[in-house]
């Protein structure tokens, strides 16, 4: 691909432009798991593994609910709970290596008669995934009780029998709920709260593959189930791919008739069945994935438009509250290193997903935001400050150096100490090195094909070769090449970039294309900013970054870390905080910043 680039080849993504079936890790908390005897009885179990297949005393075995051993590894079940699908793997013990197990299933594959290990999941768990979805979006215990059912029957009448309450009682709690979410309509509901409950959730054209795979839809009719599934009407989804109204409705009814359904919450329920085999074939693939150091929490905010912006608020609310920005092609998770050492001088670190990123919805004003994304970043930092009650806020941006100008322009007053790492310039080739600087020239030479570019390393992060792509970048870099072999490290970063690999690639998209037009004038004020490089960053030449930085943050300090490379966050994080609190603090007549 890069050799392509290089010499401006139009076609580089020849053979990459298919769809894929590969999706991210699955949240270990969405997964239920249990070791199994010869005869498919659970030996040792999570507390939901029961309740998410529908086991009871009657049907002790995974054999009685329709799993064939001799069969595929990874199968769709029928639980007698409601009729719900599930995922289910079953393997060897040996099999299981590589696997993502729950801590008390992996404790337990050794115990004497242990026959087979058992992975599932379902959008019907009481896990912690889906209750800290609910609490995400401030539902009452009787609304996600309600909004549980609706999923398991995807009918309000029903889920008012089920629960033995009121048919308006279930009205009126999914209403509630709906307006909590932000959604008008029960699919939507079912699906945000699902979405949120994996953490990560195929969008695009990823979304539809498991589709097309399964039911053999074309490639129209997924994107229509998927619009539909997601909460749009018929005219919605007909506006939303350009074509009529009577087209979505006979496609619909292809739809319907094949997937076995008849409403659309009904077609909802069966698209995240037919996803989370997707999720589970990820869950049970070889590589295995480290789990994170720290709990990754999930709150929400909404904009004035009903959109919403998603961000982890790592603690303590008695810390010098600091934004953690992502970089250009991740999301809002901070890596465990940085949130210990930044928690070790009193911070307390707030991250957030930008527009189009992770699980944060783009404006409702595509246009305005497609024009500035920069500036729609910091009025997003902006709700946040707001909703915490913050009255100022530090900043540490891992990327977004563009997001830290915005902000200080919209926001000074509220902005405290600024520390950018290894801060991108604009899109100029003449800045980048490396097969990411042929990227770069790319981008600068023809923006119009920035999309097809990220489509087709999604496609590739997608398939599984991501750690072979960072392995080639990092090859002649001692101290990055280093970090990568450390486990715990790249389970760090392949986790920030997570959902570039599910497809969700409009964020990046937006941002590369608004970064080829992008300059700013000198910045006045910037003196409590620091500007941190490594000395062998190998995606752009730190010279000449920092001539241009220079140029644009006059007043900032500048530094030069001998041997550091790109991943400063992984190798030199408490020089980092030290940095950030070494820097001039402003006079804080109103007291503390923290709420």
């Amino acid at each position: 691909m890069t050799a392509s680039i290089r010499a401006g080849e139009s076609d580089f993504a020849a053979g990459f432009e298919g769809l894929s079936t590969s999706y991210a890790v699955v949240r270990a908390d969405a997964l239920s798991g249990a070791v199994l005897d010869r005869g498919g009885r659970v030996l040792r179990a999570t507390s939901t593994f029961a309740a998410d297949l529908g086991l009871d005393a009657g049907a002790p075995s995974i054999f009685d609910i329709g799993f064939d051993p001799d069969g595929p590894t990874i199968q769709l079940v029928h639980p007698s709970m409601a009729g719900v699908l599930s995922g289910l793997a079953v393997t060897t013990p040996a099999g299981a290596a590589g696997w993502k197990l729950p801590p008390e299933v992996a404790a337990a594959v050794g115990l004497p008669g242990a026959a087979f290990v058992a992975l599932t999941a379902t959008p019907a768990s009481t896990g912690a995934g889906f209750l800290q979805a609910c609490a995400a979006f401030g539902l009452t215990p009787s609304q996600t009780r309600v909004a549980r059912s609706a999923l398991l029957t995807g009918n309000i009448r029903r889920t008012a029998t089920d629960l033995g309450i009121g048919y308006d009682s279930a009205r009126e709690a999914i209403i509630g709920a709906m307006r909590k979410v932000g959604v008008r309509k029960l699919p939507a509901l079912i699906e945000r709260l699902v979405r949120l409950s994996f953490g990560v959730w195929p969008t695009g054209d990823l979304g539809k593959a498991i589709l097309l795979d399964c039911w053999g839809l074309t490639l129209r009719q997924a994107t229509v189930a998927l619009r539909v599934a997601e909460g749009m009407g018929r005219s919605e989804t007909a506006a939303a791919i350009g074509v009529s109204d009577a087209t979505v409705k006979a496609e619909m009814k292809v739809v319907f008739e094949v997937m076995g359904v008849q409403s659309a919450a009904g077609l909802t329920r069966v698209v995240i069945e037919a996803q989370i085999l997707g999720l589970l074939t990820d869950a049970t693939g070889t590589t295995s994935i480290a789990e994170a150091e720290h709990p990754e929490p999930l709150a929400l905010a909404r904009r004035g438009d009903d959109t919403l912006v998603a961000y982890s608020d790592y603690g303590p609310r008695s810390g010098a509250p600091v934004f953690v920005l992502h970089t250009s092609s991740a999301c809002r998770f901070v890596p465990g290193v940085l949130v210990g050492a930044l928690h070790a001088q009193g911070f307390r670190p707030i991250s957030i997903d930008r527009p189009g990123f992770g699980l944060t919805d783009p404006p409702r004003d595509p246009a305005g935001w497609r024009e500035d994304p920069f500036a729609a970043a910091a009025a997003d930092m902006r709700l946040i400050a707001d909703t915490l009650r913050l009255e100022r806020v530090d900043l540490l941006c891992r990327g977004g150096a563009q997001v830290a100008v915005a902000t200080h322009r919209l926001m000074p007053e509220r902005l405290g100490r600024v520390v950018l790492i290894n801060p991108d310039p604009p899109t100029d080739d003449r800045l980048y090195r490396g097969p990411v600087g042929a990227v770069a020239a790319l981008f600068f030479r023809q923006p119009a094909l920035i999309e097809r570019v990220a489509g087709a390393l999604s496609h590739w992060l997608g398939r599984g070769l991501g750690r072979q792509i960072l392995q080639h970048a990092v090859a002649d870099n001692p101290s990055d090449r280093a970090l990568m072999a450390d486990p715990r490290h790249l389970a760090d970063y392949e986790r920030g970039f997570r959902p570039f690999t599910t497809g969700q690639i409009g964020g990046y998209v937006t941002e590369q294309t608004a970064m080829t037009r992008w300059s700013s004038p000198p910045l006045a004020g910037v003196e409590r900013w620091r500007v941190i490089q490594g000395e062998t960053d190998w995606l752009a030449t730190p010279g000449a970054v920092e001539a241009f930085w220079r140029g644009r943050l006059p007043g900032a300090g500048f530094r030069i870390v001998p041997g550091g490379g790109r991943f400063l966050v992984l190798s030199h994080p408490a020089l980092i905080a030290e940095a950030l609190r070494a820097a001039p603090a402003p006079a804080r007549a109103d007291g503390p910043a923290s709420a």
